[in-house]
C-alpha cells in the first residue's frame, strides 16, 4: 500500500509541474513559491504523502510565484493548498475581507520565518527606528517580494511608527543578499529588512553573522497586537543564526531575537463548494491536516528539524520587556 501510495505521489509531481509551467496548477496543487525555495524544497515534501495516507491522493508541491499568486490560486481551485507567508496573507485579507471568506487557514504552527531589521549605526535600536523613520533610508528586497509586503505591512499597522516611512526613503535592490552588502558597506547609516528562515546555513544568515551587522529585535505593541480572527500574525523568539557556540569570529552575537512571521497552509472554506460531498471533504481534509502531529510535517532534514524545534519562544515577561524598552526609546526621542 505504502509503495502505491508513493508512486501516486511522485506521478502527480510531473503532471502539476507541467501544469504549473502552462499556469494551470490543477485541481490538487499545493501551492508553494519558488522551486529553488525552503517552502517548496523544505516544507512541502512531507505533506502529500500525509494526505494520501488519508485517502487525498493525487496532491504534489507547485511552484509558484509566491503567497499572492498562492492565495489566487486557492480562490479559483478551493481544492488547493497553499503556503503563505502568514502577515502577506494577513495584509491581503484586511484589503479584500469579504473575497477572503473563501479561505481557511489550516494550520500555522510549522515553522516561523524571522524578520531582520539589520545596520551598521550604533546608535540605532527599533525604538529610535520607529520615531525616525521619516529620515531614515531604508533597504530592501524588490517590491513584488514577501519581504516588501511584510515591511509594508509594518508600516500599514503602525501609521505613526514605520508608517511615517515615505516612500522615497525606501530603496529595493535585487534580493536580501544585495541588502545586507549594501549596508554592511554603507557609511550612511541605512537600515535593511528582509524576511527569512533562521537556518545556520542559509547563505543570507551567515552573511549577516559575518559582515557583523546589528540585528535590531523587531518587536513593539502594535506588532503584537496584528491578528487574522483570534491567530496573531507575529511571535517573538530566540533564533541560533549561526552553529557552534553562543559567539562567532569577532564576538558576533550567534543568536538574535525578534519577531517573526509563521509559514501558514491554507485552502478553500467548506463553505466556497455547492455541493454537500464536496463540502464534506473540505472539512474532512482540513480536519486531517489539522490532527497532524508538527513532527510528521517537519523536514526529513534531521538539521533542519532540530533548528525548528530549537527556536525559543519569548516568555510573556520578557516580551513585556522588549515592549517596554521599545516604548521608552521610542518616547525618548519624540519628546526631545
Amino acid at each position: 500500500m505504502k509503495n502505491f501510495l508513493l508512486a501516486t505521489v511522485f506521478a502527480a509531481v510531473a503532471v502539476s509541474s507541467a501544469s504549473a509551467q502552462n499556469g494551470n496548477p490543477g485541481a490538487k496543487a499545493i501551492n508553494t513559491g519558488g522551486a529553488a525555495g525552503a517552502y517548496h524544497n523544505t516544507f512541502c515534501p512531507p505533506l502529500p504523502l500525509v494526505l494520501a495516507n488519508a485517502y487525498f491522493q493525487g496532491y504534489s508541491c507547485t511552484p509558484s510565484a509566491g503567497t499572492v499568486e498562492n492565495i489566487a490560486r486557492v480562490m479559483r481551485q478551493p481544492t488547493n493548498l497553499g503556503f503563505v507567508q502568514f502577515d502577506v496573507f494577513a495584509r491581503e485579507a484586511a484589503a479584500k475581507p469579504q473575497e477572503f471568506q473563501k479561505l481557511t487557514v489550516v494550520r500555522t504552527d510549522i515553522a516561523c520565518e524571522g524578520l531582520w531589521m539589520v545596520t551598521k549605526n550604533p546608535d540605532l535600536d527599533f525604538g529610535r527606528v520607529l520615531a525616525l523613520s521619516r529620515r531614515i533610508k531604508f533597504v530592501l528586497p524588490p517590491q513584488a517580494s514577501g519581504s516588501a509586503a511584510s515591511f509594508n505591512y509594518l508600516r500599514s499597522i503602525d501609521p505613526e511608527g514605520l508608517g511615517r516611512a515615505p516612500d522615497s526613503n525606501i530603496t529595493y535592490l535585487a534580493d536580501a543578499t544585495s541588502v545586507i552588502n549594501h549596508v554592511a558597506n554603507s557609511q550612511d547609516g541605512e537600515v535593511g529588512f528582509f524576511v527569512q528562515f533562521a537556518d545556520p546555513r542559509n547563505t543570507n544568515i551567515k552573511l549577516m553573522v559575518d559582515q557583523k551587522l546589528r540585528v535590531l529585535p523587531v518587536i513593539s505593541r502594535e506588532i503584537l497586537r496584528a491578528q487574522v480572527g483570534e491567530t496573531p500574525v507575529y511571535q517573538a523568539q530566540t533564533f541560533r543564526l549561526a552553529e557552534g557556540g553562543m559567539f562567532g569570529i569577532g564576538g558576533a552575537a550567534q543568536t538574535a531575537t525578534t519577531t517573526c512571521t509563521q509559514v501558514a497552509v491554507i485552502t478553500g472554506s467548506p463553505d466556497a463548494y455547492a455541493d454537500r460531498n464536496s463540502q464534506d471533504d473540505a472539512r474532512e481534509m482540513i480536519q486531517k491536516v489539522r490532527e497532524i502531529p508538527r513532527d510528521n510535517l517537519l523536514p526529513r532534514d534531521n538539521a533542519i528539524a532540530a533548528i525548528l524545534k530549537g527556536a525559543t519562544r519569548l516568555s510573556q515577561n520578557a516580551v513585556e520587556q522588549a515592549v517596554a524598552g521599545v516604548d521608552a526609546a521610542r518616547r525618548a526621542v519624540e519628546n526631545r
